[in-house]
């Protein structure tokens, strides 16, 4: 066997999976690590996701928030900033906030982005887009103790999913490239100025889901293990639901035979329908950015103005039970897709997407007797599986280069 069967256990039968909200929180961190990388090339593994810009380059994996907010050039802070503020200094002064505290500035605006500049597919042009992109380029770029990319060659590996490539990569490519400046303050680092071209055809754009099908497939070293031969001798399904998207992968017998890409089966929907829910039990009205300040705790505030009263009411079931109706959905589909996985071999399961539906996803597979559900971090389990595309998408373009 690849791995133990993560199928038939009986810890995956429950009636409800209890969940923690925290955990449905976009994260933002910086992970200091060595990675293999050719002489004089610097590789930025880039996934500029609806909800998170991952990245993967020699000398760090990070990931922060999908999003930014211009803020007034004045604006007084009086707490001391932590380690994973972000602020942004654009060529023309404007001054922008990125990840985590954009969301906080939520609190201090009665502006709501429109979900189209947020979650639409056309949002490449947006002045959002060129500051998260700049700023998950950039953040590849800096130096540590395991490297610098300074006299180095940029190239850039990112992805799409399967049904919007050919469409869309010509677009994503001419936001990536050509000449970046700006100013990037992170924590309570001096701000550190940027200025660099990238070259459109230094920039590579390859289907989502084979990034982690290529993640699960190399060591640590880049360099594919000997237990691909048995994927690519079977019948293997990726499966990587996303924030905005749904895509699976069909490879048979090492060949690509199908592509699909689900709009409606993802993160996204699990939030629009607890935001929903949230409105019918306690009248509360939220957006989706509303709601990654309140998964910290959990809780929701509610205000009875005739009465003066206020409460903090737990919205964790409702989070649940969408999480929970949006898998089913998906899954029934992937059944009717797949014809209910008769001939497949292996699912390789990849994302936080897969990983807050794992129990119930794979307990729905608890009886197909051959069947294997691989996570795409089984080579590098000490790193989340939110990571496991980006990570295909550098050692991709790491071996291309070799």
């Amino acid at each position: 066997e690849i791995m133990p069967s993560l199928v038939g256990s009986e810890m995956c039968i429950r009636d409800r999976i209890y969940m923690n909200t925290k955990d449905f929180k976009t994260r933002s961190e910086t992970i200091h690590r060595a990675a293999p990388c050719p002489a004089n090339h610097w590789i930025i593994g880039l996934d500029i996701g609806y909800s998170a810009i991952k990245g993967m380059s020699p000398n760090k994996i990070y990931s922060v928030p999908a999003y930014a907010r211009k803020i007034p050039a004045d604006r007084v802070r009086l707490n001391e900033p932590s380690e994973t503020d972000i602020y942004y200094k654009a060529e023309n002064g404007d001054i922008w906030v990125v990840g985590s505290l954009a969301y906080n500035e939520l609190s201090a605006s009665d502006v709501i982005d429109s979900e189209q500049e947020l979650f639409g597919r056309k949002r490449y042009y947006s002045d959002m887009f060129r500051v998260i992109s700049d700023t998950g380029i950039a953040i590849g770029l800096m130096g540590n103790d395991k490297g610098n990319s300074k006299g180095k060659k940029l190239t850039i590996q990112t992805g799409l999913p399967p049904k919007y490539l050919k469409a869309d990569q010509n677009d994503l490519k001419e936001v990536l490239s050509g000449h970046h400046h700006f100013s990037l303050r992170i924590g309570r680092a001096p701000w550190q100025q940027f200025d660099f071209v990238v070259d459109s055809k230094d920039i590579f754009v390859m289907p989502q889901p084979l990034g982690a099908l290529v993640s699960a497939l190399v060591g640590k070293d880049g360099k594919q293990l000997a237990t691909a031969a048995k994927i690519f001798s079977k019948n293997t399904i990726v499966f990587d639901p996303g924030f905005g998207t749904c895509d699976d992968y069909l490879v048979d017998h090492g060949s690509v035979v199908d592509e699909n890409t689900f709009p409606d089966f993802g993160m996204r929907e699990v939030f629009s329908r607890t935001c929903k829910k949230i409105q019918d039990t306690y009248g509360v009205s939220l957006q989706i950015p509303d709601l990654q300040n309140l998964l910290e705790t959990g809780e929701i505030r509610i205000l009875d103005r005739k009465h003066m009263k206020r409460s903090n009411e737990s919205f964790r079931t409702l989070l649940e039970d969408a999480s929970r109706e949006v898998c089913n959905e998906t899954i029934e589909k992937l059944k009717s897709t797949h014809n209910y996985f008769a001939d497949i071999d292996y699912i390789v399961a990849t994302g936080g997407t897969y990983d807050a539906w794992s129990e119930q996803f794979n307990n729905v597979f608890r009886y197909m007797d051959g069947l294997q559900i691989i996570p795409g971090n089984i080579n590098d389990p000490d790193l989340s599986n939110i990571y496991s595309n980006v990570r295909g998408y550098y050692y991709q373009r790491v071996n291309q280069i070799r």
